[in-house]
């Protein structure tokens, strides 16, 4: 954190309005940059949802952030810097902070952005029924911890005094708040939350000017804060599969490709075309998740049985360049994560031998190889889900074939767009899933919360474990300040339970024609076109 800490001041008055005094809001009307030119950015997936309060997802945040920007921002080095506010207090206990909105601020159509959209803002996701991440990280303000999904709101400590300002009181002090406000969406201004994309209207610095179901047109609108629009114009276009992203590249039809489709990398890529990437951070990665809540993965043996039958070798082999082998997972590890072993075939049979014995002295009848071999250890069936857009389907069809030869019979669901994202997060859903997981802030904690359940209600980020277990209880809580529980024995106790196993890590990777000025790629929330607000712009 940039700031210095509440604890110790009676009233935190940020450099905001300095900054802010840069240049004055600049009215509604759409204004080319001084370097105003258009780009195609193409994009290797179905257009996502316009859903500012709905579980992460790159691709969506991306785009939402070309729009609007919240009470403040986290930059790519992973300060907080000014956003729509331009003072903030914090009362002597922490327990009472006071944002101040930048005098003027409106909407790219014109109207008037007032606390009212921002209470809009904080309140809006509390209550969801898919996932429980802004109640997560809201978990400080009075009344949050009451919410319940798809319940009303119970009266929460967030006050407007006036238009322009937006005080909250907490139940408890929170030394991550403002990184917590940065989250894209949590403290982020609509006109309207609930519309599509063309009703997308938000403080800029761009506007939506056109769209269809496969694409969005973006134009440089007003700036805000300390950000302007790079581009005049910005042509979106939402492809899925290798060959019209490859119809694409040698036609010189884009610009910059991003996300790159699944098998896109497996032939070289055109001359003029460089592949390049940038590391996530927090740190975005593939895991595989066994669902504890679903049968017969409520089993620990199941998730043992099919644990050992995997290969990581094999799957970081088909994965290929879109990610890297992964040592320590969780945040402060200093052990290496234990990946299940390889279980031979010996080891197996010798495992089959035992568990004949144990089921002939309880009498129970054993289940028998088709072919007349021994009998099996066991063989499930079983359904693995992925998005067929994401890095999981690089690998989808490696883990199922590795599962067939340990004789268990997995069903491949592949899934794009908004069925990809529901599926990760129903509470009845595909036995194994193929995610990209990236927390919402960094650190043990917030990791810690994207993999275990809470013991009401949805789970916190865009995937679902059904692990609920009361070990991380003084920690969990997105306020928690006592000191993080020890990272090697987490991961321990994840490697035991195996319900959730890392495969890689992922960077951010795109794709540049020659001659194209690369986007700027922000740790946190990956490329994007927009650049620091000169001094004397208009």
């Amino acid at each position: 954190m940039s700031f210095p800490n509440a604890l110790a001041v009676s009233t935190l008055r940020l450099a905001l309005a300095t900054l802010l005094g840069l240049g004055a809001f600049a009215g509604c009307t759409s204004r080319a940059p001084e370097t105003g030119r258009s780009l195609t950015w193409y994009a290797g997936r179905a257009r996502p949802a316009f859903d500012p309060d709905g579980p992460n997802d790159a691709l969506r945040v991306a785009l939402e952030r070309h729009l609007s920007r919240g009470l403040v921002e986290r930059d790519a080095d992973g300060a907080i810097i000014p956003g729509i506010a331009d003072s903030i207090g914090c009362s002597s206990d922490s327990l009472t902070w006071t944002f101040r909105l930048r005098d003027g601020l409106r909407f790219t159509d014109g109207s008037s952005v007032t606390s009212a959209h921002i209470r809009e803002a904080l309140v809006a996701g509390l209550a969801r029924e898919d996932h429980a991440t802004r109640a997560w990280l809201l978990g400080a303000v009075q009344g949050v911890s009451h919410v319940r999904a798809g319940r009303p709101v119970p009266a929460l400590g967030i006050e407007l005094p006036d238009e322009r300002t937006i005080r909250l009181r907490l139940a408890n002090p929170d030394r991550r708040l403002l990184e917590k406000l940065a989250v894209p969406g949590v403290s982020t201004p609509w006109k309207s939350r609930r519309d599509g994309w063309l009703e997308a209207v938000g403080v800029g610095p761009y506007r939506v000017a056109a769209g269809g179901d496969r694409s969005l047109t973006f134009v440089a609108a007003s700036a805000m804060a300390g950000e302007e629009a790079a581009l005049d114009t910005l042509h979106v276009q939402f492809e899925t599969g290798v060959p019209r992203a490859r119809a694409m590249l040698r036609h010189d039809l884009a610009d910059v490709l991003w996300p790159l489709p699944p098998g896109l990398l497996e032939r070289p890529m055109p001359d003029d075309w460089t592949v390049s990437r940038h590391l996530a951070l927090p740190a975005r990665r593939l895991l595989l998740v066994m669902r504890a809540d679903v049968p017969p993965l409520t089993q620990a043996g199941a998730r043992q049985s099919l644990a050992h039958a995997l290969n990581r070798e094999e799957l970081l082999a088909a994965l290929g360049s879109r990610g890297s082998p992964l040592r320590q997972w969780l945040p402060g590890a200093r052990l290496d994560f234990e990946w299940p072993r390889l279980e031979t075939p010996a080891e197996r049979a010798e495992r089959s031998v035992a568990l004949a014995r144990v089921r002939s002295v309880r009498g129970a009848s054993s289940r028998r190889d088709p072919g007349g071999g021994p009998d099996r250890v066991e063989s499930y069936h079983l359904v693995l889900a992925c998005d067929a857009d994401l890095s999981g389907a690089e690998v989808a069809g490696t883990l199922q074939g590795q599962w067939a030869r340990a004789g268990h019979y997995v069903d491949l669901r592949s899934l794009r767009g908004e069925a990809a994202a529901a599926e990760a997060l129903r509470a009845s859903a595909a036995q194994a899933q193929l995610v990209e997981a990236q927390a919402p802030l960094s650190g043990l904690e917030p990791e810690l919360a994207t993999l275990v359940m809470p013991l009401r209600g949805p789970a916190v980020g865009s995937f679902r474990t059904g692990w609920r277990t009361r070990d991380f209880d003084r920690w969990l809580p997105a306020t928690a300040a006592a000191p993080g529980p020890d990272p090697d024995a987490v991961q321990a106790l994840l490697a035991a339970d195996r319900i959730v196993l890392p495969i890689a890590t992922l960077p951010w990777q795109l794709a540049v024609r020659k001659g194209v000025e690369p986007p700027v790629v922000h740790p946190a929330y990956g490329p994007g076109w927009t650049r620091p607000r000169r001094r004397g712009a208009v």
